[in-house]
Order: C-alpha cells, then sequence, then structure tokens
C-alpha cells in the first residue's frame, strides 16, 4: 500500500461521517461506498498505515458478530481518520479500546443490539477491567472510549441518557494526578550514568564484538549526550551530521538533524535538530561506518540496520538496548547502594531476549534469569538533570526538542532528597539511623551536632505518622516533603543534608530556580503545568505569609516569592486561562481534547480549576495587570 499518496473521496466520507446519515430506525445501513483509496465502507479491513507506521496494524470489523455494533464502530473510526486526521497509532488505539468493549458485549453478556445497554452492564465492565490490575490512566482511556460509543449510540437515535453514565466511566482525577506522579520515569544515578557514558565508548571502538553490539553501543553514546526519544534514536539517518561556523568563523560546532514525530501536529512528522558533542560526533561518524555496506546493499538511508539491510523492528531495538546491560553487567552495577538499586529496573530474560544475547559470552543467559538494566526514556530525564544547573532552561528546552519550558522542567528530578533520605536510612526503610554507633561516618558527625539529632526525631516522627517506607514510597515521601504547605510540621531536605529544624525549613531551596516571569505570547500548550505550578506557589506564599506573622526574619524572602507569583499569575496564568476560556467557548471541548489532549484533566475539571483560580487571586489580593 502507497503510505504517501492516500486521497480520501471527499464527498462519501463527509456523508457517512454525519450524524444525520443515520436511520432512525433498527436498521443501520453499511453502505459499500468508496471512502478512500482502495477502500469502500462495508469493508472489514481497513489498512490504516501511514510514513510513521508503515507497518500499523488495520482496523479488522470482522471478529464483530453484531451488524450495528460494527457499523457504529465504523463511523468512529471514519471521523477519527477523516475529520479529525489524527495518527494511526492514535486510531487504532481508540479502535482497539472500544472493540474491547463491544468484545464484551458479545461474548460475556450476549448482547448483539443496544436494547439491553444499562449502567449495570457497564458497571460489570468496569468491575471487569479493574480486576485487571490497570493503571488509572489506562482505565480512564479504556473507559473513554465506553462513553464515545455510547456517544455514537445516542448518535445513532437510540434513546440513552448519557448522564446515567458519566459517574461510571470516570476515574476520579485525583487519583490519575497521584498516579502521574510517582510513576514519572526515574533519573539515572550519576555513577552508573558516567559508566553507561564509559563501557559504550568501550564497547563502540571493540572491533571483537558484533557490528549489531557495536552499533548499539554508538546510539546509546548519542543517546547519553542528546537524550533523544527511542523512536528518533532508532530511525536516525545517514549524512544528517552538519558543522556549522562559531566565534567569528574561528571554530565549528556541529549539530545533528534527526527526524521526529513528537513535537508537530502532522502525521508524517518533521525534521529537528540538536546539538552534538564531541563524542556525539565520533559514535555517529562511526556508526556512518559500520552501517555504509548495509545501506548501500538495502537502498535505504537509516543508519541501525539488521543483517538483511533493513531497519530493526522495535522489539529487536530493545533486546539488543538491554543486551548491551547484560554484557556489562558487571561494570555498571557492581555494589549498587539501595538508592542506585530503586532507580534502575529488573529485568528477567525470556526466550526472544535470550535469543538475542550472543552465546559467546562467559555468562550465557538462562529463560528466566534477571539482570539489572535502565530503560531509554531514562536517559532523557538524565540529560535534562545534568543540564539543568550548567545552562539555562531555554537551552535545554531547544536541545531536548520540547514544545515548552514547563515540559523540560517537567523532567528535573529531585534527587539530592531522595539521596540523602536513602543514604541515612535503616535497613529496612521505616526510619533515619539515629544509633549513636553508626558506623557511617558522615552520619556519626551529623549525629554529633544536637539541632541535627532533633532533625532526624522529626523526620522519624513524620515517617512514623505517615506509615512511609523510604524504599517503596520515596515518591510519595517528597511530594508530601515538597507541595505539603504546612513546613513547620515536616522537616525539609536542605542543599548540603537532610534536616535542618522545621523553623528553618519552610520551602525547598530549588522550588523557584527554573521559573521564567517574562511575559510571553499566551499559549495553552502547557497550561496544565501552568495551572499546577500556580496552585503550588500560591500555597507556599500563604504559608509563609503566615510564617512571617510568627517571625519576621521571613518577610524579605516573603516578599519576594510574593512578588515572583504576582508577575507569574499577571504574566502566564492569567493570559493562558482566559485564552483557554475562550477557545472552549469559541470551538468546544471537542476541539480542545483533539488538538490539545494533555489538557483533558483540566478540561474534565474546568469549573474547579477556575474557582481555584479565582479563590487564591482573592485570597492573595493578585491584581489583573
Amino acid at each position: 500500500m502507497n503510505t504517501e499518496k492516500i486521497e480520501w473521496n471527499i464527498d462519501n466520507a463527509s456523508t457517512l461521517s454525519g450524524q444525520q446519515n443515520y436511520l432512525k430506525s433498527d436498521f443501520i445501513d453499511e453502505p459499500p461506498l468508496l471512502i478512500r483509496t482502495n477502500l469502500r465502507f462495508s469493508d472489514n479491513r481497513w489498512e490504516i498505515a501511514d510514513k510513521l507506521h508503515p507497518k500499523a496494524h488495520p482496523l479488522d470489523f470482522s471478529p464483530i458478530k453484531s451488524k450495528m455494533f460494527r457499523v457504529l464502530l465504523k463511523k468512529i473510526m471514519l471521523r477519527e481518520l477523516f475529520n479529525k486526521r489524527n495518527r494511526t497509532s492514535t486510531v487504532y488505539s481508540r479502535f482497539s479500546e472500544i472493540r474491547r468493549f463491544i468484545f464484551y458485549l458479545e461474548k460475556e453478556k450476549y448482547m448483539y443490539d443496544l436494547r439491553y445497554l444499562s449502567p449495570e452492564i457497564i458497571k460489570e465492565y468496569v468491575e471487569t477491567l479493574k480486576k485487571n490490575n490497570l493503571t488509572k490512566n489506562y482505565l480512564s482511556m479504556l473507559l473513554k472510549s465506553v462513553g464515545r460509543f455510547l456517544q455514537e449510540v445516542q448518535f445513532a437515535g437510540y434513546d440513552i441518557d448519557l448522564s446515567e453514565f458519566q459517574k461510571i466511566l470516570t476515574v476520579p482525577i485525583a487519583e490519575r494526578k497521584a498516579e502521574k506522579e510517582v510513576r514519572k520515569t526515574p533519573n539515572i544515578p550519576e555513577r552508573i550514568f558516567n559508566l553507561v557514558v564509559k563501557c559504550a565508548l568501550k564497547d563502540m571502538k571493540d572491533k571483537s564484538l558484533r557490528k549489531q553490539d557495536r552499533m548499539m553501543a554508538c546510539l546509546i553514546v548519542i543517546l547519553t549526550h542528546t537524550g533523544m526519544r527511542k523512536g528518533e534514536l532508532h530511525r536516525l539517518e545517514a549524512g544528517k551530521l552538519k558543522d556549522i561556523t562559531i566565534l567569528n568563523k574561528k571554530a565549528k560546532a556541529f549539530i545533528l538533524e534527526f527526524f521526529t514525530f513528537k513535537t508537530t501536529a502532522e502525521n508524517n512528522g518533521k525534521w529537528t535538530k540538536t546539538i552534538a558533542f564531541p563524542e556525539t560526533v565520533q559514535a555517529y561518524r562511526t556508526l556512518m561506518k559500520l552501517s555504509k555496506d548495509m545501506r548501500k546493499k538495502g537502498s535505504t538511508n537509516y543508519l541501525f540496520l539488521n543483517k538483511f539491510n533493513k531497519i530493526y523492528g522495535r522489539t529487536t531495538f530493545d533486546n539488543l538496548f538491554d543486551t548491551f546491560f547484560y554484557r556489562n553487567q558487571n561494570e555498571l552495577f557492581d555494589n549498587i547502594s539501595e538508592y542506585e538499586k530503586a532507580q534502575i529496573h529488573l529485568l528477567k530474560i525470556d526466550s526472544y531476549l535470550k535469543g538475542t544475547i550472543p552465546k559467546t559470552l562467559p555468562n550465557v543467559p538462562k529463560i528466566g534469569d534477571t539482570f539489572y538494566t535502565l530503560n531509554p526514556h531514562q536517559f532523557r530525564v538524565a540529560v535534562a538533570n545534568i543540564l539543568k544547573d550548567k545552562v539555562s532552561l531555554q537551552w535545554i528546552r531547544e536541545h531536548m526538542n520540547h514544545l515548552s519550558e514547563e515540559m523540560t522542567k517537567h523532567y528535573f528530578r529531585d534527587e539530592l532528597i531522595k539521596e540523602t533520605l536513602f543514604n541515612r536510612a535503616t535497613n529496612d526503610g521505616t526510619s533515619l539511623g539515629l544509633e549513636l554507633n553508626n558506623q557511617n561516618h558522615f552520619i556519626k558527625k551529623e549525629l554529633s551536632e544536637p539541632e541535627l539529632i532533633k532533625a532526624y526525631e522529626e523526620i522519624n516522627k513524620f515517617l512514623k505518622k505517615k506509615k512511609f517506607n523510604i524504599f517503596k514510597d520515596i515518591d510519595e515521601i517528597i511530594n508530601t516533603l515538597k507541595y505539603n504547605p504546612l513546613r513547620e510540621s515536616i522537616v525539609g531536605v536542605c542543599t548540603k543534608h537532610l534536616g535542618m529544624l522545621c523553623e528553618r525549613q519552610y520551602r525547598l531551596a530549588t522550588f523557584e530556580k527554573w521559573y521564567f516571569l517574562s511575559p510571553k505570547v499566551p499559549n495553552i500548550e502547557s497550561f496544565d503545568f501552568t495551572y499546577k505550578r500556580f496552585i503550588d506557589k500560591s500555597k507556599i506564599v500563604q504559608h509563609n505569609k503566615e510564617l512571617v506573622q510568627q517571625d519576621s526574619k521571613y518577610q524579605r524572602d516573603y516578599e519576594n516569592e510574593y512578588s515572583s507569583l504576582i508577575k507569574f499569575y499577571q504574566n502566564r496564568v492569567l493570559q493562558e486561562h482566559e485564552l483557554l476560556l475562550s477557545i472552549l467557548n469559541e470551538k468546544g471541548k471537542e476541539f480542545i481534547l483533539s488538538s490539545y489532549p494533555q489538557l483533558e484533566i483540566i478540561i474534565s475539571d474546568i469549573e474547579n480549576v477556575n474557582e481555584e483560580i479565582t479563590k487564591w487571586a482573592s485570597t492573595l489580593n493578585l491584581k489583573n495587570v
């Protein structure tokens, strides 16, 4: 199938995607009208491959027995493809989610029409999904698709009250937010990150290794310096390293161009670039050399090719990535601390991975064996955190090809907090070690200072009260320390050590470090981050306002933070909020969710969002410009 020249039959597609096309009766038509190149509406197999997914799964409607359900799903998919022009990955996900619900109706409830569809049936389906231990976010996506199907049922003329199903099909926003925070991709400990770079550079030059292992080492070197997304790294092409002159043409620098589908609304993606450091240049040129003959034989410009001179599939790419860590297991993960162990992954070897790992290794793996590894996205997080104290936020955003500064800040991790707690934790993780005979020299020194002993005691009270375990609940501990406005009741973390008295720790030192407050053109793209930041800042300012009344020494800090909040409110929050409400009023909820899916939680809770902004603006007397 030619994925570059798919043409729609606009008249037929427009007619069939319209709500008015349904016959308002028990009969729903499935006409054999041509809707796009080589595809009729009546076909039960729709090919949807495009440039990004040339091997995308087709939409297979044939297993659906009920003609009514089949046509309803086809209508939804036609709008996804023709009206919304969504990417094939998005379309196929929605298709699979709705078809899963239809299969439940047909195979579990023996339902082939809509007469018996009731809230009770939906409740049973939701309970079935929950038994599968799904994430809150994925469950929400599945239920949203069910809601979309029910909306289509209503379009078809069936008497159905969607409000009866709304509560059943909603996962509380608070639960989704909490889970999202806890499931953030962990950073890579600095020691291990440096060892990865060292091993990858060594493997890249080691001619005794298989070619695919040397090529993967090249990719990992590039990854450690650019923080590329996995898909971008996987699809790197030859001839994309460009040199530019700098410093009045006295020096030369390099940029690496690559193709991305992430930071553009275009289905076919776009070319973008990143700065190439010396080791990036070395790795890229080595990769060019290793793949030269293969690219010529395969008539392709991709760099990471298999023995058939074709780009590796995603699964094999992942397995070769993990093979690097298996081969270098001892060098990378020998004598790892509890803190480091919490940041890496324990992977079990299956038959596919076993087949990828070279049989010449002295430690030939067995199925079921486990080893430590990292995932590609962790390097994206690591690069952002390595750069955050060295260059500007804008520089990092451009280097990592983020749409907004807010997204870049989302990658910053609280490694100092984690490491400080892990290094002082008892063996079971329930408290910090207070034993005076502690053999750790650093801890012994801290426990010789009365005010730090008190800090340990206060932290232990906090851990006991919340029933936290440092090793198991580290992210939740950090969130509580970071976002709870009652600073005097929770010991924070300072830059040199854990603890200081509660009255000395009224905010995290790095809390405001990366916030740019200058005016800019309003854009709702990252309003979810803007809103969250505004609420966090408002709570802290309100708390510090109360703290000043108890101790005037905090007056200057309070005034600085309050001034910062006012600028942030005027330059970002107010403008983005007004723009969002304007677009919502003019184009509707569906337009925003389609164009800005990241704002789903905001839009679904818009009334509460409006109230919170108004409340804090009033409470803190935040005046408009």
